[in-house]
């Protein structure tokens, strides 16, 4: 089965594709066969990413779209624009992903610091109502160690992961929902990230942790 599916993989904000390529190798030893797209986050030409996921996607397979943090915004925005069917992309797992916006977003915008967002928030950072209304079934990881700038700027008033509450990484209408033990960045890292990714486009469901 994982022989016939392809992960094409998004990065977050101020990253590049690099930081994707540890979890990448692990879903091939998985045997899945993948790609990292890489995109300017703080100047992102939307249609130019939608272009290069059109041009990954392989046609005679079935496609997963996997993104952390902006990345998973950015495929939401993707389906949204494309409409693609779930014989062409089946399941989207979003790590970190502000699914309905960050409130870390707000909080540097009203600091005066909003310059170094770039136009991300325009790209669905900025906090907004939605759900998700697309028939490929989705997948949210959050992390939960609050290691991060969230807690400098809003304290500990919510579960995070240092950068994304726990709250933000859900939406209604998606397929299921995962809480591990790690913090924004370091979750790329976890032994467990790739075995779940795997676990969800093969059940359905994460295996929560224990």
């Amino acid at each position: 089965m994982r022989e016939s599916m392809k992960i094409i993989l998004l990065h977050g904000l101020y990253m590049h594709g690099i930081a994707l390529q540890p979890l990448r190798q692990r879903l091939n030893q998985l045997g899945y066969t993948t790609e990292v797209l890489s995109y300017n986050t703080v100047a992102i030409d939307d249609e130019k990413l939608f272009s290069n996921i059109d041009a990954a996607l392989d046609e005679t397979h079935t496609n997963i779209l996997v993104g952390h943090s902006l990345g998973g915004l950015m495929i939401k925005n993707y389906l949204a624009s494309r409409q693609p069917t779930t014989a062409q992309i089946s399941h989207v797992v979003t790590i970190g992903s502000p699914l309905q916006g960050a409130s870390i977003i707000s909080k540097i915008q009203a600091m005066g610091f909003g310059m170094i967002l770039g136009n991300a928030p325009h790209h669905g950072l900025q906090q907004h109502q939605d759900e998700w209304r697309f028939p490929q079934k989705l997948g949210s990881i959050a992390g939960t160690v609050a290691l991060g700038i969230r807690p400098m700027l809003c304290g500990h008033d919510a579960a995070s992961d240092g950068t994304i509450t726990v709250e933000e990484t859900k939406i209604a209408g998606m397929t299921d929902h995962l809480e591990i033990r790690y913090a924004h960045t370091t979750m790329l890292y976890s032994q467990t990230l790739a075995s779940q990714i795997d676990g969800f486009i093969r059940h359905d469901r994460f295996q929560p942790e224990s």
